[in-house]
């Protein structure tokens, strides 16, 4: 008998649980094939090993026959991590064993596991045991050589895409493919490089679960990493997918989005949430539709530190997946929803139900290349910190408004005036307005400032309300509304308000004052096509370094179990530099 006791990492400020078990009180037999694996001690017998483990630590042991779980689900948050870990490395005809003081459902009986182990009899009566009769399903892929790059896309500018798709094909890795669904814009630069599907796929509304499950059908390789054209891998892919090991579960990276142009204030960007509430109480998990989107609209979820887990309500926001094709065709996404539907919600709390944990990978990061103002209030975001305590958290140089700010939108400065003059003269803004929109300055304020003007002169009819939201969207805001805002936004329309009243809650909604607050005094519109990438100079690398330091020392939402060095050389391997053009124009990317 081999006994391996594990201890929470004490920052995690896990309660410690008094359940110590002798191995008489197994009721097991004793073998040289068992090994015994708790959270607690055993009072006749010391443990053979030891290890501190977190929300990303793994759990490998090697020559694993027969396994004994003893209190692993009533003392861990941890214990889908370990199950996951362990049933994948079992061989078929091992035994698994499980005791808990306090009886509860085992994940052995949800839909992933249930094919693979049978429970049988053969213990005590307070322990559960099962045989393994065949591979699970990540089992069946094994491996970590081939590669599958599957990008949903549009027929937008094709910046990010080209960036995207460029980082990927200077990947380390003998074996890989990429893979498009959707029809990129003819100034694409890979055709060659890539294969397209799904082009027949209707937009809108962008169907973007259809679109993964597509890319998915269609990738040759068994290990996918599912990402969106604004994501920049870092050049370690390959290294931390190693590092991090086989037979994964669903598995993302740390994100963050820089809001400047000097890698100083970093935030963190759609990688890895959790939800308040007990999803699969609330709603059929298995039969979710759009009509239930204003029911989670309405539920708390945050970013989840990524050294900790709430199995059941953690999740993947979307913009990343790593993940065996065989576990994502097992759980799919639900093409009953689109994009903004909280699709990403309903896929991992359904993941989970269906027996999947979510997990960080914490040997590399991704950087997105641009960012949804809705994702953050005022440059803060909610996220549970090491001890699971809810804070709002943003970096202290956010509150500075001279330095020099990315984009926020995908839109020229001439474009966001067109718009906002079709606007102005569809809903009946004076002359004198929409002569001053083709001049006006298009800092943060002053358009802040135009929009203000135009609002206070236009007049909408009751029953164009729906029509005149959607414009609203599109022109003005430049982006979709939350759908819960989009709601109360709606409800104050219809509503008896009189005129002014109505105009001031479109002056001064959340979204609007919320994109201002990216920039006061700089453009929120690019003005050549490469704004949203970082010109590399001497001064990057310190800025890499404070960046680095802020993140793993001071941050709350962040774990990096690397040192500081290694930590500013992904900041730097994950941004997106500037291109150098040559004199034919065409664009000479440099490595870094």
């Amino acid at each position: 008998m081999k006994i391996i006791h594990y201890l929470h990492e004490r920052k995690l400020r896990a309660r410690p649980l008094n359940r110590p078990y002798t191995r008489a009180s197994l009721e097991i037999d004793d073998t040289d094939q068992l090994t015994v694996i708790s959270f607690s001690d055993c009072h006749d017998r010391p443990a053979d090993e030891t290890h501190i483990v977190n929300g990303c630590s793994r759990f490998f042991i090697a020559d694993l026959q027969d396994v004994a779980l003893v209190n692993v689900q009533n003392d861990s948050a941890f214990y889908a991590h370990m199950l996951w870990d362990i049933t994948h490395q079992m061989p078929a005809g091992g035994k698994l064993y499980i005791r808990e003081t306090i009886a509860c459902e085992t994940l052995l009986e949800r839909s992933y596991y249930r094919d693979a182990f049978e429970e049988i009899t053969g213990a005590g009566a307070d322990v559960r045991v099962y045989l393994k009769r065949r591979p699970l399903a990540a089992s069946r892929d094994k491996g970590l050589t081939q590669w599958s790059f599957c990008i949903p896309v549009g027929p937008e500018e094709p910046t990010f895409i080209n960036a995207c798709v460029e980082r990927i094909l200077q990947l380390d890795i003998a074996e890989k493919e990429i893979i498009l669904c959707g029809t990129p814009h003819p100034d694409f630069r890979f055709f060659k490089q890539v294969r397209i599907v799904g082009q027949d796929i209707p937009a809108p509304p962008v169907h973007i679960t259809r679109k993964k499950n597509v890319l998915v059908q269609a990738a040759r390789y068994p290990n996918l990493c599912i990402l969106h054209d604004r994501v920049l891998l870092a050049r370690n892919f390959y290294q931390a997918v190693q590092r991090f090991g086989d037979d994964y579960p669903m598995t993302g990276f740390q994100s963050f989005y820089f809001t400047d142009q000097y890698n100083l204030i970093p935030r963190k960007y759609s990688d890895f949430n959790t939800i308040e509430q007990d999803l699969t109480k609330e709603l059929s998990i298995t039969g979710v539709t759009q009509k239930d989107t204003s029911l989670i609209s309405k539920l708390f979820y945050c970013y989840q530190h990524p050294a900790r887990s709430q199995f059941g309500h953690d999740y993947l926001t979307g913009s990343l997946y790593l993940c065996k094709k065989s576990v994502w065709q097992h759980a799919p996404q639900n093409e009953q929803l689109y994009w903004n539907d909280y699709e990403d919600i309903e896929h991992g709390i359904r993941c989970s139900y269906e027996g999947i944990p979510t997990i960080i990978n914490p040997w590399s990061i991704t950087q997105s290349m641009n960012a949804r103002s809705v994702i953050h209030y005022y440059g803060y975001v909610a996220v549970k910190d090491y001890r699971g305590s809810k804070k709002m958290s943003r970096c202290c140089l956010e509150m500075l408004p001279f330095i020099p700010k990315k984009p926020l939108f995908r839109l020229s400065d001439e474009q966001a005036r067109n718009f906002i003059y079709h606007f102005a003269n569809k809903y009946g803004a004076s002359k004198e307005t929409l002569l001053c929109i083709s001049s006006s300055a298009m800092s943060g304020l002053g358009r802040f400032l135009l929009i203000k003007r135009v609002i206070k002169e236009i007049k909408v009819r009751l029953d164009e309300t729906s029509e005149f939201l959607r414009d609203f969207s599109r022109w003005i805001l430049c982006e979709d509304m939350a759908p819960n805002e989009l709601v109360r936004v709606t409800r104050v329309m219809n509503s008896s308000a009189s005129p002014a009243t109505k105009k001031s809650m479109l002056v001064g909604c959340f979204i609007l004052n919320n994109q201002l607050s990216h920039s006061w005094f700089f453009s929120p519109f690019y003005k050549k096509n490469d704004d949203w990438f970082i010109r590399k100079r001497r001064i990057i690398s310190i800025n890499n370094f404070i960046s680095a330091c802020y993140l793993k020392y001071f941050y709350r939402g962040a774990y990096f179990p690397m040192s500081l060095r290694e930590v500013a050389r992904l900041l730097n391997d994950s941004t997106p530099y500037q291109s150098e053009r040559g004199s034919n124009g065409t664009e000479c990317r440099r490595d870094h």
